[in-house]
């Protein structure tokens, strides 16, 4: 509404100002004018008695109607009348506007009036009871008496009479003209105020709309400069206010995006934690963090909700106000959280925590530990054997040809199984390396599962264990890849799965193609892997229970292997077991040769 703007505040405050100043003069104007209206009628009404009276005293021989004659013409000439006391005598004239029908009595009585036959001059204004034609009424009159001496001790008295409705008859003509005046000053004021007002208002609206712009992030609007007073200077200043903003907002909203995207590609998760203990900002490893502890303590996976154990070391940190270090178990992961108060002047607002995902740094470091010992105790023992049937057949301990033939059995073994080890070992370092080639070619891909599996029947059999193919859906199907590397996969993981299954359980294999991808998956019904043994399968002589492998040779080498091997194919393999229930393998293949040239 206009009365809530500045432009409404100051137009009233201008036609405020203005009204009450007219008012005031219009009052005094006023009261002015009749107290000059006044002032001059006293005084004609006096001259024109000082002349009645000289003329009275200075008759020159003429008659008393005459010098009453000449007395009306001069009192009508001012719609006056008057009455002439002298010797008892009274004489009154003209009889028109002026005519009061006051009585001798009234002017004798009066202590004012009467103070004329005393030889002074006197004038009174004030209402008398008067006879009219219509009867008697309260009239103001103006009277002003003129003394006219009879005698040396003797006065009479001529009183010249006029109502004050003569008198004000012409203030009432004074009265319409200024307040036509003061109306038309009103309204003149009232436009300029408006105006004026205006003219202030308009850049004030413009600057609040840029304002309201600026607030929504507009910073591209100027507000022009019209004047070169106070509203120009403001409007320059927020011109100036407008870039210093948008220079410091886009600076801000660099080093957000920055932040972000440090935050968005770091490897270590990073939390922002208020007083509340609720997460204020977070990034994908930190998310996935909270994720991997909610679900495993149960908890509801869809919001995040800042862990407990990070609840208890916000509460110390916030206590103590110094960095707290602590070192947390997730989902078989091994976390390192730091944390550290963030401050408000000298309060605490929260806490940031950095959690880096130390698992993989300790396995290596274990894996460089135990790499010589495993390669060691893989040697050393048919290193042993080789060593002692090799003394036995030297000492003649076998006496027949037929113990020294399997005992020379033995050590040919044992050394084939040295030499597969060291294969192996080239193998992985090649593909690990990277200095080898696939050879990759189209193939039917039905016929090469069939031929993987069959491999695998008898040895099947004789473990009592059901072996399922399902690959009907891929015959007739050519797929670009490295039958001999891939076979190398399918046969350690097909392997695998018999030797890790029970009597009358089922390893069952199948494969399909979605999207240019191969989907292989080996699925078996054996023992199992525990829940901490997952996420280190696939590292080299890894072994989660020595007992699986019932006795039958194994490197520890073929599934580290098998990981490079799918992915120098493109593709990816992964596991998911429930210990005591079995275990799936699966990968994928990728026909798009990558351009690395491995």
């Amino acid at each position: 509404m206009i009365w809530r703007s500045i432009i409404g505040k100051l137009w009233a405050t201008i036609i405020v100002i203005v009204t009450i100043v007219l008012l005031f003069l219009t009052l005094f104007l006023l009261q002015f004018f009749e107290n000059s209206n006044i002032q001059q009628a006293e005084q004609q009404m006096e001259k024109i008695g000082v002349k009645a009276e000289r003329m009275l005293e200075h008759s020159d021989g003429r008659s008393m109607n005459e010098l009453l004659n000449s007395v009306s013409d001069i009192v009508d000439v001012y719609d006056s009348s008057y009455v002439l006391i002298m010797n008892h005598h009274v004489w009154k004239g003209p009889k028109g506007q002026a005519e009061t029908g006051l009585t001798q009595r009234l002017f004798e009585k009066d202590r004012t009036l009467k103070q004329v036959f005393s030889g002074r001059k006197v004038n009174k204004m004030s209402s008398f009871r008067v006879k009219t034609d219509h009867g008697i009424k309260m009239q103001r009159l103006l009277i002003v008496g003129v003394p006219v001496r009879v005698s040396s001790t003797e006065f009479g008295a001529v009183y010249i009479i006029q109502p004050v409705q003569i008198a004000q008859n012409a203030l009432d003509q004074s009265k319409k003209l200024i307040y036509i005046c003061a109306g038309l000053s009103i309204l003149l004021t009232t436009f300029f105020a408006f105006f004026l007002s205006t003219r202030i208002g308009a850049p004030l609206r413009r600057m609040r709309k840029a304002a309201l712009q600026v607030a929504l992030g507009n910073f591209d609007i100027t507000v022009p400069v019209i004047t070169r007073d106070e509203v120009g200077d403001l409007a320059i200043a927020f011109n100036n206010m407008r870039k210093k903003l948008k220079e410091n907002m886009t600076a801000l909203h660099q080093e957000k995006e920055q932040l972000a995207g440090i935050l968005q590609n770091m490897a270590d998760g990073v939390l922002l934690i208020d007083t509340d203990a609720k997460i204020a900002a977070s990034n994908p490893p930190a998310d996935h963090f909270v994720y991997s502890w909610n679900y495993e303590q149960r908890q509801d996976t869809e919001n995040l909700q800042t862990p407990t154990i990070l609840r208890d070391l916000l509460l110390k940190v916030s206590a103590d106000g110094v960095q707290k270090i602590q070192e947390i178990t997730v989902q078989g992961r091994i976390w390192v959280v730091i944390m550290k108060p963030l401050y408000d002047s000298n309060k605490i607002r929260g806490a940031v925590a950095v959690l880096r995902d130390m698992t993989e740094e300790r396995h290596n470091d274990e894996m460089i530990r135990s790499f010589v010992a495993n390669v060691s105790h893989e040697l050393r023992t048919p290193i042993a054997m080789m060593q002692g049937y090799s003394e036995a057949i030297i000492d003649d301990i076998a006496e027949t040809a037929q113990g020294k033939k399997d005992m020379a059995q033995i050590i040919l073994d044992e050394s084939k199984r040295m030499g597969r080890l060291v294969n192996e070992l080239l193998d992985l370092a090649k593909l690990e390396t990277g200095h080898f080639q696939l050879d990759r070619r189209s193939i039917d891909i039905g016929d090469f599962f069939k031929h993987v599996v069959m491999k695998f029947s008898n040895l099947a059999n004789e473990a009592g264990i059901r072996l399922q193919a399902d690959s009907q859906q891929l015959e007739g199907t050519s797929f670009l890849l490295d039958p001999d590397r891939v076979e190398q996969v399918m046969t350690n993981l097909i392997d695998n799965a018999i030797r890790h299954t029970r009597k009358d359980g089922v390893v069952v294999v199948w494969a399909n193609i979605e999207e240019d991808l191969l989907h292989v998956y080996v699925k078996d019904s054996g023992v199992g892997i525990a829940q901490e043994d997952i996420p280190f399968v696939f590292e080299r002589f890894y072994k989660a229970d020595k007992a699986r492998t019932r006795g039958k040779a194994g490197t520890g080498l073929g599934l580290a292997i098998a990981k490079h091997i799918v992915e120098a194919h493109g593709g990816e393999i992964s596991v998911n077991s429930i210990q005591g229930e079995g275990t799936t393998f699966q990968f994928t293949l990728s026909q798009v040769e990558e351009t690395g040239g491995k």
